[in-house]
């Protein structure tokens, strides 16, 4: 277990406690079924919408009617109310199928339906969350502006105060579902009636308010059906009951929501290297050089081994932080750190230190994968070759490796003695 994180009580009985987080029945059952309806819903539409660049809109809809689009939101708006356990397990089998599904759907129903879950009013619930949960609206979380990225306080996008609410100015950039959202939560720098700055704010902002207007869809390396793009406010003019949360908890409520992306983030990369495992493990069974199948290669099985490994270690420590996030809920923790049998456990540095070791070894496994496959490996015809472009957002999504490992090397300084 993480020593940034977990403070060592030399308390076996609490360590075997803590580590208690086996699937229920009923989980294994979700997930076989799950598995069973991405292979029959969202696995044979993967290829054509990489190589088109469009997402089935059916996937939303397909998704809300076998519960995923609500899994951790309240029954009361249409959700299902699951553990992030459950969650994370969900996640990781949509991510082995399609990671454009995967980050256009998890945008839509977890970015922005998430701060609206833990920090609307009850009209703001009502109004946006049963519809997202149901597939029928799309949303998507604007934080990222062209000079300010992982470096949040950075943002320059401005709200300023009005008699009948606040006007809107400035662009945001790099937004996963820019170009098709009906919503966004729009983080901006909040000035009020005097002009001086009231702290970072969350709008919900309606994407038909004139003044608002969107870039071409962006073209890039990986998740090339997942579209991605800038969005332009001038002079956009949104009422007062638009503001999500107290004025100026903007950047609370940002970290908030990157811990949980961070979560998925980790889990989307375990899923990747769970296809990755049985893409390679199957083709060298099947691929034959210098008499013997390749598998039987020592250098190949080594390949093998490495994956394997990876993947493991990565699972393990995220159904852990998944059990942890369920755990800190249940404390109603308001700093991110709590007791749990003995531990002292940082939330924030966990999902970091996770999203970080997943998504490094997800990056290896398909560096790997594709070795393994050969000149295979580099045709579009195989999807080691997809999930090699796809993986490298796992590092830059959610705050870069390098801001993670600030994260956890914070936490860890904390711990040392000075």
């Amino acid at each position: 277990m993480g020593t940034n994180t977990i403070e060592n009580t030399n308390n076996p009985a609490a360590a075997a406690n803590a580590m208690n987080f086996d699937l229920t029945a009923e989980e294994i059952e979700f997930a076989d079924g799950f598995r069973k309806f991405c292979l029959k819903e969202i696995a044979p539409f993967t290829a054509q919408a990489d190589e088109s660049g469009h997402l089935p809109a059916s996937h939303y809809k397909k998704l809300a009617e076998i519960g995923y689009t609500g899994l951790l939101h309240n029954r009361k708006y249409g959700g299902q109310e699951a553990t992030y356990a459950q969650a994370v397990l969900a996640q990781m089998i949509l991510s082995e199928y399609c990671a454009s599904t995967f980050f256009s759907v998890g945008a839509s129903c977890g970015l922005f339906g998430g701060p609206i879950a833990d920090y609307g009013t009850e009209e703001q619930k009502k109004k946006y969350l049963p519809a997202l949960i149901k597939g029928e609206t799309v949303g998507a979380l604007a934080i990222t502006e062209p000079g300010a990225g992982s470096d949040v306080s950075r943002l320059i996008m401005t709200a300023q105060e009005m008699e009948t609410g606040y006007t809107l100015n400035g662009q945001k950039t790099y937004i996963t579902n820019a170009p098709i959202c009906d919503f966004a939560l729009v983080l901006a720098r909040l000035k009020d009636a005097k002009g001086a700055d009231a702290g970072l704010t969350h709008f919900i902002v309606d994407m038909k308010i004139k003044g608002i207007s969107r870039g071409k869809p962006m073209k890039k390396m990986g998740l090339r059906a997942s579209p991605t793009g800038e969005i332009f406010f001038e002079d956009a003019k949104i009422p007062h009951d638009a503001i999500l949360g107290r004025p100026g908890h903007g950047f609370r409520i940002t970290m908030q929501a990157f811990n949980k992306e961070r979560l998925a983030l980790a889990a989307y990369s375990v899923g990747v290297m769970q296809a990755c495992l049985e893409d390679s493990r199957r083709y060298a069974k099947e691929r034959k050089a210098f008499g013997k199948i390749i598998a039987k290669q020592q250098s190949v099985a080594f390949m093998l081994a490495d994956i394997l490994t990876k993947l493991e270690a990565s699972k393990l420590l995220l159904m852990e932080t998944a059990f942890l996030m369920d755990e800190s809920e249940k404390e109603h923790v308001k700093s991110g750190k709590f007791m749990h049998n003995g531990y002292t456990v940082d939330i924030t540095a966990r999902c970091a230190e996770i999203k970080l070791m997943a998504s490094t070894y997800a990056r290896e496994v398909t560096n790997l994968a594709v070795q393994i496959h050969g000149g295979a490996g580099y045709m579009e015809e195989f999807r080691v070759a997809r999930m090699y472009r796809d993986i490298k957002i796992a590092e830059i999504g959610g705050g870069t490796s390098e801001i993670q490992k600030q994260i956890v090397a914070r936490a860890e300084s904390k711990r040392i003695p000075k």
